[in-house]
C-alpha cells in the first residue's frame, strides 16, 4: 500500500551541511513513516552520525528542507528535539558516571529544573521503566559501577522513558550481549508496533536486514541508490554501494609462521572475577578470547597489562618472569594494548590526530635536549593515516574527539604500530566500526602476524574470530574453558563452552 502524507512523520528533501566550508551531508533526502523502521548504513566518516546531530539540534543544516509532522523543523538546540518528540541513542553513551541509574535516567528533567522528587520515589519510577524493558537494574546503582553492556541499557532505559514518537538509534548493539540486543530488537519490533517510528544505524548488517524495513546507504555524504525495501537489495550490493569497491573476502586470514611462545599466562586468580586462568599466545600466532558478558576476557587482559592487580598466578614473556606487570613495563617491552573504551582509555580526545599517533612513540621522536622532531612527527603519523585509511583533514590539526567512532578507532591502533609491537593485545578492536574499515584492520593485525608479531584478539563477535584467528580459547564463569584449534571452528562449538558451567 503506497504511503500517504499522513503515514510520513519526518520527510528530509535537499540537506546539506558544512563544516568550515567542507561539504559533510550532500543533497540528502529520504522519508520516514509512522511505524517504520528505516535502516541507515555507511562506513565511518560517511555522515551519518552528522545526519542524526542535525536532526537532533547538534549541529544547523547549512541548507535543504525538513518537515516533521507536516510542518517545517528548525532545530536549533537539542531540547527543541526533545519538546518535538525525538528521542537520541547514541553511539558514545551520554551518562553522568557519578549518578545512579534512575537520576540518568530522569536527568533531563534536573537539567530543566523538575527533578525534585525524593530518591526513593525517583527509583520507583525508574523501576518501572527497567521493568517495562525487561532490564536487570537496580535503580539506586551508580553507573560507574556498571560494565559497559549495562551503561548501553541505561541510555536505551533513558531515551524511551520520554515518551517519543521518533527513536533514532546511533550503533545501539555495540555494547550489548546476545540476550540484551535480543531485548532491544524486541522492544524495537514492539515500539513499531504501537506506531513509533525509527532510525537504526548499524554497522551490523545482519542485524539492519532482519530489524528494518527499508534500507538507505550513504557514502561520502550523499545517498546511494535511494531508499529501498530491506528484501530489494542483498548485503553485498549494499557493501558495495558503502564502501564504492567490491570486498570478495571480509575476512583477510593468511597462512602464518607461528613461532616460540611469547606470551605464557599460568593460574592468573582475582576473586570473583577471574579463576586461575592460564593461556599463551606464540609468535604469529592470532588467539582469540571468545565469551559472554561478564566471562572475564576483558578483567584478564587489563590484569595481563597491570591494569588492575591480580591475587595470585604467573606472566611470562619471551621466557622471562613479569613480576609486577604494569603498562609502562609493557610499553618498553613493545607490547601493545588496546582496551574496549577508546574514549575514556585509548585517546587523548582534545589533541590532534599526530598528537595521538605519536603518543606511544614519544621517546623516540626526540632531538637534541628532549626537542620534539616535529617534522619527523608529522610524516609517521601521515604514513599510519594513510596505512589505515584514516579519514581525516590536516592531520596536525585535526581534533580526535571531532572523527567519526571508526576512525577514531583507526587512531588508537595506529599509535601503537609505530613501536612495531611484538605482542598486540585487542579488546573489541572492531566495535563500531564499519565492514570497510574492518576489513582494514584485519588486514593489518594479518600482516603484523605475518611479521612475527603474537595478537591476542577479544571480541564478542563470532564471525570475525572464526574468520580471522588461528586459535581460540573461550571463557566462561572467570576460567577458560576450552580452546579450539581452525579446524574446530564453528558458532555452536564456541557458544557451547561460552554456556559450560
Amino acid at each position: 500500500m503506497a504511503a500517504t502524507n499522513r503515514d510520513v512523520v519526518l520527510k528530509i528533501d535537499g540537506l546539506n551541511k558544512n563544516f568550515d566550508g567542507v561539504r559533510v551531508l550532500r543533497d540528502v533526502g529520504f522519508s520516514l513513516r509512522k511505524g517504520m523502521v528505516l535502516g541507515v548504513v555507511g562506513e565511518n566518516g560517511a555522515g551519518k552520525s552528522t545526519l542524526l546531530n542535525v536532526l537532533g539540534g547538534v549541529y544547523q543544516r547549512t541548507s535543504g528542507e525538513i518537515e516533521l509532522f507536516g510542518e517545517k523543523y528548525r532545530p536549533r538546540e537539542p531540547m527543541d528535539a526533545t519538546r518535538a518528540g525525538i528521542a537520541f541513542i547514541h553511539q558514545e553513551l551520554n551518562l553522568f558516571t557519578n549518578l545512579t541509574v534512575a537520576e540518568n535516567i530522569f536527568v533531563d528533567e534536573g537539567i530543566r529544573g523538575r527533578m525534585f522528587l525524593p530518591p526513593k520515589l525517583l527509583d520507583r519510577k525508574a523501576k518501572t521503566i527497567l521493568d517495562a524493558l525487561a532490564i536487570d537494574l537496580d535503580p539506586a546503582a551508580r553507573v560507574e559501577d556498571l560494565t559497559m553492556g549495562m551503561r548501553q541499557m541505561v541510555e536505551i532505559a533513558k531515551a524511551v522513558s520520554k515518551d517519543a514518537k521518533i527513536i533514532f538509534f546511533d550503533e545501539p548493539t555495540t555494547s550489548l550481549s546476545t540476550s540484551e540486543k535480543e531485548t532491544l530488537f524486541k522492544l524495537i519490533r514492539d515500539f513499531a508496533a504501537k506506531g513509533i517510528s525509527m532510525i537504526y544505524i548499524s554497522h551490523a548488517l545482519d542485524d539492519v536486514f532482519m530489524l528494518c524495513d527499508e534500507v538507505l546507504v550513504i557514502r561520502d555524504g550523499e545517498t546511494v541508490g535511494g531508499q529501498v525495501r530491506s528484501g530489494a537489495i542483498t548485503k553485498d550490493e549494499a557493501i558495495n554501494r558503502m564502501v564504492g569497491r567490491k570486498i570478495g573476502q571480509i575476512y583477510p586470514y593468511v597462512e602464518k609462521t607461528v613461532g616460540e611462545v611469547l606470551l605464557d599466562v599460568k593460574g592468573i586468580v582475582r576473586s570473583g572475577v577471574l579463576d586461575g586462568v592460564s593461556i599463551a599466545v606464540r609468535s604469529g600466532e592470532i588467539v582469540g578470547l571468545f565469551g559472554l558478558m561478564g566471562a572475564g576476557r576483558t578483567e584478564l587482559a587489563r590484569a595481563i597489562y597491570g591494569v588492575d592487580p591480580f591475587d595470585s598466578g604467573r606472566i611470562e614473556f619471551k621466557g622471562r618472569a613479569i613480576a609486577d606487570p604494569d603498562p609502562m613495563l609493557w610499553v618498553r617491552e613493545k607490547v601493545a594494548f588496546i582496551t574496549e573504551n577508546r574514549r575514556d582509555e585509548g585517546l587523548l580526545l582534545p589533541k590532534t590526530v599526530v598528537d595521538n599517533i605519536s603518543l606511544v612513540n614519544l621517546p623516540h621522536m626526540r632531538k637534541r635536549l628532549a626537542v620534539l622532531d616535529r617534522a619527523g612527527q608529522s610524516a609517521a603519523a601521515a604514513e599510519t593515516v594513510s596505512k589505515l585509511r584514516i579519514k581525516t583533514g590536516d592531520a596536525n590539526r585535526q581534533i580526535v574527539r571531532n572523527l567519526s567512532g571508526g576512525n577514531q578507532q583507526k587512531v588508537v591502533i595506529g599509535k601503537w604500530l609505530l613501536i612495531r609491537p611484538d605482542l598486540f593485545i585487542l579488546d573489541e578492536p572492531t566495535r563500531g566500526v564499519d565492514v570497510g574499515s574492518k576489513f582494514d584492520i584485519y588486514t593489518y593485525i594479518n600482516a603484523l602476524a605475518a611479521s612475527g608479531t603474537g595478537v591476542l584478539f577479544i571480541s564478542s563477535e563470532m564471525e570475525e574470530l572464526v574468520g580471522v584467528c588461528d586459535r581460540i580459547a573461550v571463557m566462561c564463569g572467570g576460567r577458560i574453558a576450552g580452546e579450539l584449534e581452525r579446524a574446530q571452528f564453528s558458532s555452536e562449538a564456541l557458544l557451547k563452552l561460552a554456556l559450560e558451567k
